[in-house]
């Protein structure tokens, strides 16, 4: 009876080792897959981490091709295997989606191309076609055109076979549409699926039309009064647009955007605002507010404002008046102790004991200098001050202001827009230093121009943020320069915040796609980049 209980045990404990061995091996199994996601995610979390370190809009960009440049010549086959070169269609507007049949992103955007193309027939001599993206092993002809028949797509379709064009442009993601005017100049790009035919539009819109003129036709329609005057913030509705300041600096930049697109209906409109709202004993305002005029001036934006009358007057003439009256207020309002200086408070009648290096335009200082004594002392003591105004060779950039009482540059923390107006000035008298040039590549290069920095070159905290106005700067700074790479990349990182869609009120703007933050400063920079990129 002991032996046949003992066996039973025995026959019970060997039913547990072989269930515990059981459990032990099914632990180490969901351990080693546990584990395993675990390093999985890890990886997903990194690439995830490392891709919010990049701007996605221009990861995707090709890298060797650029905005308001010559398309580089590629070829490409058609369907029967004759070459054809981009070449070939100059002449007429031409839209290009590299795309493959086997991409999900691809897939979301054909369904839309007839739609797109009904679009273009609202234009003249526009034409779109399809690269496909022939590897002839994921794809083959013979899947595009059987995805082509089945979707009913009648588009021209051509084959870049071995990938010989998508490597030479440098392009990193399909589908990606290329914009092109008729003399060939690459004006849009778009680096994903378009899904919406107001976008579609708005690219469109941006190469046919120019992307300054879209962008202007944002401002002339939502932002500037009957009157002339542009409000400096944006809003949705307009009476709350309205409210906002008219600053002088956005009627000057729009002057010169007027001269540089030879119309002089609106310059006579920025300058009749100016004349009529902005003017008290021969001073003009800086700002005006709710009909309520400043009584302060800003010497950068009467510097703007003269020189634009003087290209103005050689363009079209008539403006000799206009110029006598600026420079009898420049020696009046601008000038104390043979300096220029910032500012004179009308009030107080006081002067300004400071220059703000970026106030000083020296185009400006060199067409009064000629003409009148009074102006030649204290233009080339401008000049001294920025160029001793240097930093350090290890920060190459420039100081933000001098201070006469003090005789010496105060250490603020420097505005990088006033700081690539500084630059501009410079470049524009050939007096830019090649280590600042270097230093603005170097930026681009790595993580772009950031909003603020120290005099000893750091980011400061909480301006790690990218303005449009800065890159837009960094645009004419390059044509000034002659550095058609280094406006590319500006250029590139200015579209990064455009807003591309036709269905909204603002569609051109430089913004939020909600809306906001959209100020005027920011849109007449691009249109100068722009217009300046074109000539």
């Amino acid at each position: 009876m002991k032996k046949l209980e003992w066996k039973k045990f025995e026959k019970k404990l060997i039913i547990i080792f072989i269930i515990l061995g059981i459990i032990v091996v099914l632990g180490i199994i969901l351990l080693i897959k546990n584990t395993n996601n675990n390093e999985s995610n890890s990886v997903k979390d990194q690439e995830v981490n490392q891709k919010q370190c990049l701007d996605d809009s221009t990861l995707w960009l090709p890298d060797n091709c650029n905005l308001y440049s010559q398309i580089p010549e590629f070829t490409f086959s058609s369907e029967n295997g004759d070459l054809h070169s981009i070449k070939d269609f100059q002449g007429k507007v031409l839209i290009v989606t590299f795309w493959a049949s086997w991409c999900p992103d691809c897939n979301q955007e054909m369904p839309l191309i007839k739609e797109f193309q009904k679009i273009t027939e609202k234009y003249d001599n526009v034409e779109i076609i399809l690269i496909d993206k022939l590897d002839n092993n994921k794809e083959t002809k013979e899947k595009a055109k059987q995805y082509l028949k089945a979707n009913n797509i009648n588009i021209e379709t051509y084959y870049d076979d071995g990938l010989a064009a998508y490597n030479m442009l440098g392009m990193h993601n399909i589908p990606t549409t290329l914009f092109i005017d008729e003399q060939g100049v690459l004006k849009a790009w778009y680096p994903k699926q378009i899904t919406e035919k107001s976008v579609f539009e708005a690219y469109l819109l941006n190469t046919v039309e120019g992307s300054d003129a879209t962008t202007g036709d944002f401002i002339i329609n939502q932002m500037m009064d009957d009157d002339g005057g542009i409000h400096s913030a944006y809003d949705t509705d307009k009476v709350v647009t309205f409210k906002s300041d008219v600053l002088s600096e956005s009627q000057g930049a729009m002057l010169e955007s007027a001269v540089l697109k030879e119309d002089k209906k609106l310059f006579d409109k920025m300058l009749g605002y100016i004349n009529s709202f902005m003017k008290t004993d021969g001073l003009t305002a800086w700002k005006v507010t709710n009909g309520d005029t400043s009584k302060t001036n800003a010497l950068i934006d009467d510097f703007r404002i003269y020189r634009t009358l003087t290209e103005a007057n050689n363009k079209w003439g008539g403006y000799d008046q206009s110029i006598k009256e600026y420079e009898e207020d420049l020696k009046k309002y601008s000038i104390a102790n043979n300096n220029f200086v910032d500012f004179y408070e009308g009030e107080s009648k006081s002067y300004a004991n400071r220059l703000t290096l970026c106030y000083a335009d020296f185009q400006a200082m060199k067409i009064l200098k000629t003409k009148y004594t009074e102006f030649q002392e204290p233009s080339e003591n401008a000049i001294k001050i920025v160029r001793n105004g240097l930093i350090s060779e290890d920060f190459p950039l420039y100081y933000s202001w001098y201070n006469y009482d003090e005789g010496k540059y105060e250490k603020d923390d420097l505005n990088m827009v006033e700081e690539m107006v500084t630059l501009l000035n410079l470049a524009r008298v050939d007096l830019l230093p090649e280590e600042t040039i270097a230093w603005l590549k170097e930026s681009m290069d790595n993580e772009g121009i950031k909003s603020r920095y120290s005099v000893e070159g750091k980011v400061v905290e909480g301006y790690q943020y990218d303005s449009t106005a800065v890159y837009a700067l960094v645009a004419m700074i390059a044509d000034e320069i002659g550095d058609m790479n280094l406006r590319a990349d500006a250029l590139k990182k200015m579209e990064i915040m455009r807003i591309n869609d036709t269905s909204l009120a603002y569609n051109g703007a430089f913004g939020l796609q909600d809306g906001s933050g959209i100020l005027s400063f920011d849109q007449i920079m691009p249109i100068l980049a722009y217009e300046y990129a074109s000539k």
